[in-house]
């Protein structure tokens, strides 16, 4: 097993980690940059476009490990709640993709089991057989961050459909909750 990274892998971290901090201090500084209820405005004039800002938006979210529930209300406050729930369960999918890619290439599965040992041999066990079910239970969960599963799967080689299936059960079901709580809760 490698002890380092490559160079090329060192400097897309370290331009990884750059842009999430740039990202968080934008925020910190001016969290009115990132009101999405801005964009609603713009989704009437220019439904397409805001509508593929939303996916992009949901798509690449994950590389930043940033929660998804800000980004889904925005959603059921701006566009229909079918159309949020499929362009939801895309995203979600691109993400996990995304992630999951990412995660090898940076060989994060060789960090994992060399820094937690125990800990990866417990959760192989718990995968053993039953990746579907733990990634969709894990996806479920709404105090869990789902981007973590996926990074955890991709460090244990899961394969990549199978992660993306366990994404997909358990992102159905947690966002159709969520989307059919929060129209009737606020009467959309």
């Amino acid at each position: 097993m490698k002890e380092h990274f490559s160079i090329r892998q060192k400097i897309v971290l370290a331009i990884w980690i750059t842009v999430v901090i740039l990202i968080l201090s934008v925020y910190y500084l001016d969290p009115g940059l990132f009101d999405l209820s801005r964009l609603g405005d713009f989704a009437k004039n220019f439904y397409i476009p805001a509508l593929l800002a939303y996916f992009i938006l949901l798509s690449l979210r994950g590389l930043t490990l940033l929660p998804s529930t800000p980004v889904l209300i925005a959603g059921i406050l701006i566009f229909e709640p079918v159309t949020v729930f499929f362009v939801n369960i895309a995203g979600f999918l691109v993400s996990a993709t995304l992630v999951y890619r990412y995660s090898g290439y940076l060989r994060l599965g060789e960090y994992f089991e060399k820094k937690y040992p125990k800990e990866i041999a417990w959760i192989r066990n718990l995968f053993r057989k039953r990746e579907i079910p733990v990634i969709a239970g894990w996806s479920v969960c709404p105090f869990t961050h789902t981007d973590l599963i996926i990074y955890v799967s991709a460090s244990l080689k899961i394969k990549l459909r199978k992660c993306l299936a366990g994404v997909l059960i358990g992102e159905s079901f947690i966002n159709a909750f969520y989307i059919f709580s929060i129209t009737i809760i606020l009467g959309i």
